[in-house]
């Protein structure tokens, strides 16, 4: 808990220096970057009071997982490892390319620094010490934090729509093999453990992931302010970062997030596919097998959809969606910044 508070007034200083740093921008550019701080500061906090719903919903999980048989989950375990591997080097690697670059302009950026004593003779030492330490809290609050938080929410619902699709192929099996009322009840408790677990993951992560496209969308809106305004012309380290790295990461992480969630809907179709063979292949019985039968179709017509706050649906018809209002937005942004005054 401690660490987490000293994390998120690390982000306020962090919005504190973006703000008063002694770079010139424009005032859009400054909006544009304090509203996505904001939303990075609001993702900590909200993470922070839903720690034990996310938790109890990934133990759910985690159980429900471990009831199947002969499965084997280290594929999925090593691609979510690797996503977190990318979270930490590639920003590493920018924080030793931004730092070198500091330190060979020295001369240059050393007196826009506020340090305690400009004419010590350690004064070098203390821009050093800030400018990484400065950078590695800046990469941490704009590439590392977010794509963590990014890779939570696909695997978890990866890891969801896996699991319970390995449960769904042994019921087809079983209830194609032996319809009886016992294998019924198997594939009803199946049912009913999945919407719960479902309903809990949605509880706790549907407003994480509503930040998580909010944040998305306002880099972009971002990056657009860049390129219309042409800020830091003087600036070319600061400018490929702001134009090219941070969107092409957010863009890949809004990708990963979209495609995962798109894969519940291939469970809700195998589902009815299931119910049509097993219906088709019984359906000469009457009496209590054909009540057996009613009673699980009615009681697997869910909806494992997962949505960002209820807003939207995470799935494929984002990407056209949020093409169109970047297109239009985007356009219309574009056509006003330029005439905001500095």
């Amino acid at each position: 808990m401690l660490l987490e508070i000293i994390f998120i007034a690390l982000e306020i200083n962090t919005i504190y220096s973006n703000v008063f740093s002694g770079f010139k921008t424009k005032i859009t550019f400054k909006v544009t970057t304090i509203a996505n701080d904001v939303v990075v500061i609001l993702l900590r906090i909200t993470l922070l009071l839903n720690k034990a719903r996310i938790l109890r919903a990934l133990s759910k999980l985690y159980s429900f997982r471990n009831g199947q048989q002969k499965v084997n989950h280290s594929p999925l375990r090593k691609y979510a490892i690797l996503a977190c591997a990318v979270c930490l080097l590639f920003p590493l690697a920018l924080v030793i390319g931004c730092v070198s670059f500091a330190l060979l302009k020295m001369d240059k950026y050393i007196s826009s620094v506020k340090l305690i004593n400009q004419n010590s003779s350690n004064s070098r030492v203390e821009y050093a010490l800030f400018i990484t330490g400065h950078t590695v809290l800046y990469m941490n609050h704009t590439l590392i934090f977010p794509g963590l938080v990014t890779v939570l929410l696909s695997f978890t619902y990866l890891s969801f729509i896996k699991t319970f699709q390995t449960h769904l192929d042994e019921m087809r099996c079983k209830l194609l093999r032996n319809l009886s009322r016992r294998e019924i009840s198997r594939a009803l408790i199946v049912f009913t453990i999945a919407k719960e677990i479902h309903q809990d993951i949605e509880k706790a992560m549907s407003f994480v992931s509503f930040l998580v496209y909010v944040l998305s969308f306002g880099k972009i809106i971002s990056v657009i302010s860049i390129i219309v305004t042409d800020i830091l012309p003087n600036e070319e380290s600061m400018k490929i970062m702001h134009s090219y790295f941070i969107p092409i990461w957010t863009m890949m992480w809004f990708i990963l997030l979209t495609m995962c969630g798109t894969q519940a809907k291939k469970s809700e179709a195998f589902i009815k596919n299931m119910n049509q063979e097993v219906a088709t292949k019984n359906f000469v019985k009457k009496g209590e097998e054909q009540k057996d039968l009613n009673i699980l179709n009615s009681c697997s017509k869910i909806e494992l959809r997962f949505t960002g706050w209820g807003m939207f649906v995470v799935d494929k018809t984002l990407f056209l969606s949020t093409a169109g209002v970047l297109v239009t937005y985007g356009v219309l942004y574009a056509s006003e910044v330029s005439k905001i005054p500095d």
